[in-house]
């Protein structure tokens, strides 16, 4: 047995809080899109409502969850959506979310909420969409009750994908992109809207090729595509892949890239891109010639090539990058120098001193473990996939859980864990003290909802001020 990066390059030390200037910690709630195991009695994909305030007596905990219910009249089927990615719209009227896996049963994919003036109400469903094109992911609201949808696949799980405008106001949905049924190879996932509404888009997979019995055969993509704001193709960014064993984590063909995050004010509209395979950080711009590798994050891991599903969030002033790797690490870069990031901290779910004491579930076998523990089990994966900063916080959520379907076998440990930034946005560290996954030692009377207890596969997260 070959066991990977039981020694991280990295080491964290205990470090106290600091005060916080300039960002806070707001009172809050999180609405989570989360899918629900099957063997639930009348199993359904849901939100869940959860408490952020620092000061409630009942932070880090479920309020209440909001179910989807189906209706074949409407084609909309209550569980098994895969629920995936999710949006606030600008004028805070509207939840959307999207089901990922939706297409397959020819159900419809886009889930629209009314957001309650009390959101601690939780969301009220109002309607689904049956939306052209297939695989529903990034979602990104662009003025009133406006989005833009990334379809990673057709309605066969091929190419080619699209970017659809929906307004929830309407419930209309047309193709923001021109002539993307010409693309090839086009399976966009992240996507980034600079200031101009110019974007940037990552394609990722082909995701027919996880319905195989030949991981071999998962068909990863080589190419990030600018677009001018009025969705014409400006230019395709094509990415080198190598067979060298060394250079990928082995998985499939190609590199993949299921992120692009753009850094804001940049003069020269620049971005950043990593590859899931090669585990290279890029730099690209509509006025830069080729990609640019600015750092092989597997550093973190003794330069161990691992599959990532990493997702990137960028600080509104562009000076900070964090970002999830290798479904077990979580990254603070300094990109005040975009062509020379650099690592100012490192947490690792598997191996971070700070979560020896911090017990969790197993959701297979109901035992109570360690992070270490189940890494040790569990190929050293996690599930870390999701992180969302919001702006002006000094807390961010990352979620523990990727994909379970087909081939992608990454539940993780189907939990949501919050971390805090310092003052300086130089660190950050683990918050015990929010824990919507697992409760232990309880009577009847003192049980309350939790992930573990739902049996949940929470996905996404949105934050909603008080």
């Amino acid at each position: 047995m070959i066991v990977l990066g039981l020694i991280p390059l990295y080491i964290r030390k205990h470090r106290a809080n600091s005060s916080q200037n300039g960002i806070a910690a707001y009172p809050a709630v999180l609405y989570i899109w989360s899918g629900q195991d099957i063997s639930v009695s009348n199993a359904a994909d849901f939100v869940a409502v959860i408490d952020f305030n620092e000061s409630s007596s009942t932070y880090g905990q479920i309020l209440k969850t909001v179910p989807l219910s189906s209706n074949a009249s409407y084609k909309i089927k209550q569980s098994g959506n895969e629920p995936h990615h999710s949006a606030i719209s600008s004028d805070g009227t509207y939840y959307i979310s999207g089901g990922l896996l939706s297409f397959l049963s020819q159900q419809k994919q886009i889930f629209i909420w009314r957001v309650p003036q009390n959101v601690q109400d939780g969301p009220q469903f109002l309607y689904a969409l049956d939306v052209p094109y297939g695989c529903p992911d990034e979602l990104l609201a662009i003025g009133g009750a406006k989005f833009l949808l990334s379809m990673m696949c057709n309605n066969n799980g091929d190419s080619p994908g699209n970017v659809l405008l929906i307004d929830a106001a309407t419930a209309t949905v047309t193709s923001y992109l021109n002539n993307a049924s010409t693309f090839v190879n086009f399976n966009p996932h992240g996507f980034a809207r600079l200031n101009d509404s110019s974007l940037f888009l990552a394609d990722y997979i082909r995701p027919v090729t996880l319905f195989g019995n030949d991981s071999s055969k998962i068909l990863f993509r080589n190419t990030v595509r600018y677009f001018s704001a009025d969705g014409s193709l400006e230019r395709t960014f094509q990415f080198n892949f190598s067979n060298e064993s060394r250079e990928t984590s082995g998985v499939g063909q190609g590199i993949g890239f299921m992120d692009v995050k753009s850094i804001p004010n940049d003069s020269q509209k620049r971005a950043y891109s990593c590859g899931t395979n090669d585990n290279i950080l890029y730099l690209i711009g509509p006025e830069i010639a080729e990609a640019q590798p600015v750092f092989d994050i597997s550093e973190v891991n003794n330069y161990v090539k691992r599959i990532s599903a990493g997702l990137i969030s960028v600080s509104s002033d562009g000076t900070r990058l964090l970002m999830t790797f290798q479904m077990r690490f979580i990254i603070l870069f300094n990109i005040t120098q975009p062509n020379y990031p650099v690592i100012l901290d490192v947490f690792d779910f598997c191996y971070d001193e700070t979560l020896d004491s911090v017990p969790i579930l197993n959701s297979d076998t109901n035992e109570t473990s360690t992070f270490r523990e189940y890494c040790a089990n569990n190929n050293n994966i996690t599930g870390s996939h999701v992180l969302l900063h919001p702006n002006g916080e000094n807390r961010f959520i990352v979620m523990n859980y990727f994909l379970k379907a087909g081939l992608a076998q990454f539940a993780g440990t189907r939990s949501v864990h919050v971390f805090k930034l310092n003052e300086q946005l130089t660190n950050f560290t683990y918050e015990p003290r929010f824990n919507p996954n697992f409760q232990f030692n309880y009577t009847s009377q003192q049980q309350y909802l939790t992930f573990h207890s739902l049996k949940a596969y929470p996905h996404h997260v949105q934050y909603l001020q008080l």
